[in-house]
């Protein structure tokens, strides 16, 4: 099962929460993913199934 599916199973039955938002880096450097997005860090960075935080989280 991918990650963003087990997330959202936890989040609905009170397992996890979402990690408060986090203001983006200023600079932004051009490496920085403005097109990935993660629902547990609530942002841009990274996709929910590579995110290496929730994987250890749970």
């Amino acid at each position: 099962m991918p990650l963003s599916q087990t997330f959202w199973k936890l989040i609905d039955v009170g397992l996890l929460t979402l990690l408060a938002p986090r203001p983006l880096p200023q600079p932004i450097s051009p490496k920085f993913r403005m097109d990935l997005h993660c629902a547990y860090h609530q942002g841009p960075r990274h996709e929910t199934d590579r995110c290496t935080t929730l994987r250890h989280t749970i």
